[in-house]
C-alpha cells in the first residue's frame, strides 16, 4: 500500500516478522503442517505489522516489535480462515483459500491452531499490551456476531453499523498500533492518541471495502461484486440510502426479495442505480474524508518523523483507492 523502502530497516524488520510467524506456527502434524505452509505461502500486503513497526518508531526509539508483530499478524490470519468458512470463500490472497482446498473442518482447526500455537509459543506473555490484545479480540468477535445479528435488517441504523465496525475491524487495528506505541516507549495519553489514529483508519479501510463491494472487477476487489448486499450485509453506502426518500423503498424491497429468492438478471444493476441515485458513494466518500482528516489529526500530538510521515501516508492511500474505485464506478 506505501512505500516502506525509504523507512530504514523496516524491510528487514518485515522479513524478521517473518521469521516469527514461521516459527510460531509450526505443527508436528503432518497434515497440519501442510496446511500451515499453504496459509504461510500467501503473505498478503501485511498491513498490520507495518503499522506496529511504525508505531513503534513514533518516538525515536530503537526497539524490537518484530515477534509483537508477528503475533498480532497471526491472529488476523486466522480470523481471515475462519471468515473464509463462514462465507464459502474460494480464494484468499491470490490462492484456493484453507476451506476450499482442504474442506471447512481442517480449515477450523488450521485457524485454532495457529493462535493456540502462538499463545504456547511467544515469549510476550508478560507485556503490558497483551491482556489488551484479548480485550480487542473479544471486541473483534462481538463486532462480528453483532453484523451477523443484523443480517437482512433494512432498518439497521449508521450508528449501528460505525459500531460493528469498531469491532470487527478497527479492534484489530487499534492492538496493531496500540502495541507498537507501547513498545515504543509512548506515554499513556500518546498510546491512547495511537489507538484513536487505529480506530479512524480502521473505519476509513472498512468503507473503502464497502465501495469495493460495488467494482465493476472481481479482479479489483478479489470478491464478488455486491457480495454483501446479497448476502444481507448492508454496508454504508446502502444504508444511506436505505433513508432516501425517492429511492429507499424500491432499495429496501429488492433487499427483502433477495432474502426470498426472488430477483432476476438486472437486479444488480438496479441496486447499483438507486444507491448512485440517492447518493450513497458520495456520502461514503464524505465519511471517509472525515475520518482520514481525524486519523491525521490524532498523530499530532507527536514530532515530525519519517513514522509519523507513513502512518499519515497510509491514510491518504486509503482515501486515494476509494475516490478512484467511485470514479471508475461512474464512468461506467
Amino acid at each position: 500500500m506505501i512505500n516502506i523502502e525509504d523507512v530504514p530497516g523496516l524491510e528487514t524488520e518485515l522479513q524478521m516478522v517473518n521469521t516469527h510467524i514461521e516459527r510460531l506456527c509450526r505443527s508436528n502434524n503432518e497434515s497440519m503442517q501442510k496446511m500451515l505452509d499453504w496459509v504461510l505461502n500467501a503473505r498478503g500486503k501485511q498491513i498490520r505489522p507495518i503499522l506496529t513497526l511504525l508505531c513503534a518508531r513514533l518516538k525515536g526509539k530503537i526497539v524490537d516489535a518484530t515477534e509483537i508483530a508477528a503475533v498480532i499478524e497471526i491472529c488476523h490470519t486466522a480470523s481471515l480462515i475462519h471468515d473464509d468458512i463462514i462465507d464459502e470463500a474460494d480464494t484468499r490472497r491470490g490462492q484456493l483459500s484453507v476451506q476450499k482446498k482442504f474442506g471447512k473442518e481442517m480449515a477450523v482447526y488450521a485457524g485454532d491452531f495457529m493462535i493456540f500455537s502462538t499463545i504456547r509459543r511467544t515469549g510476550l506473555k508478560n507485556r503490558a499490551w497483551y491482556g489488551m490484545m484479548f480485550d480487542k479480540l473479544e471486541t473483534m468477535c462481538d463486532g462480528e456476531v453483532s453484523q451477523f445479528d443484523n443480517r437482512y435488517n433494512t432498518e439497521i441504523t449508521e450508528e449501528k453499523y460505525i459500531e460493528n465496525i469498531l469491532g470487527k475491524t478497527s479492534a484489530m487495528f487499534c492492538i496493531a498500533c496500540g502495541s507498537g506505541a507501547c513498545e515504543g516507549r509512548c506515554e499513556d495519553n500518546e498510546v491512547l492518541a495511537v489507538e484513536q489514529y487505529a480506530e479512524k483508519f480502521g473505519l476509513l479501510f472498512q468503507l473503502t471495502d464497502d465501495l469495493l463491494d460495488f467494482a465493476d472487477t472481481d479482479d479489483l476487489a478479489k470478491k464478488t461484486t455486491h457480495n454483501d448486499f446479497w448476502r444481507g450485509y448492508y454496508t454504508l453506502p446502502v444504508i444511506h440510502s436505505f433513508s432516501d426518500s425517492r429511492n429507499g423503498a424500491e432499495l429496501k424491497q429488492i433487499a427483502t426479495d433477495i432474502k426470498n429468492g426472488l430477483y432476476s438478471e438486472l437486479t444488480d444493476r438496479r441496486i447499483a442505480e438507486l444507491i448512485s441515485a440517492s447518493d450513497g458513494f458520495g456520502y461514503t466518500l464524505m465519511m471517509i474524508d472525515k475520518y482520514v482528516g481525524e486519523a491525521k489529526q490524532s498523530l499530532s500530538i507527536f514530532k515530525d518523523s519519517v513514522a509519523r510521515k507513513k502512518l499519515q501516508e497510509f491514510v491518504d492511500t486509503v482515501q486515494q483507492r476509494a475516490h478512484r474505485i467511485v470514479a471508475d464506478f461512474e464512468a461506467r
